[in-house]
């Protein structure tokens, strides 16, 4: 997706890509502007000096960004929404 000011921007929400988690949504205020910035391309990967693309940046709420990196290899954002859906279709 994006970095949270292009998300922002271009929605005007800060929503979870992996399980469409919105804090607004749920702690009204205090949860304006709330949510975590998960880097898909890992950090200990990237050359010295390298740019973060926002491309290479997905928006996640805490509990979704832990489980990414819960277990080696890490998940992939569209893993984890699979995971998620299939046990919602449960």
């Amino acid at each position: 997706m994006a970095g949270k000011a292009e998300a922002l921007r271009a929605t005007g929400r800060l929503i979870c890509e992996a399980g469409d988690f919105d804090f607004a949504d749920v702690y009204g205020e205090r949860g304006e502007g709330f949510i975590e910035v998960h880097h898909t391309k890992a950090v200990h990967t990237l050359s010295e000096g390298s740019v973060t693309r926002l491309e290479d940046l997905a928006l996640v709420r805490a509990n979704c960004h832990r489980m990414i990196h819960a277990v080696r290899p890490w998940l992939a954002v569209g893993e984890l929404r699979s995971i998620i859906a299939d046990r919602d279709r449960e």
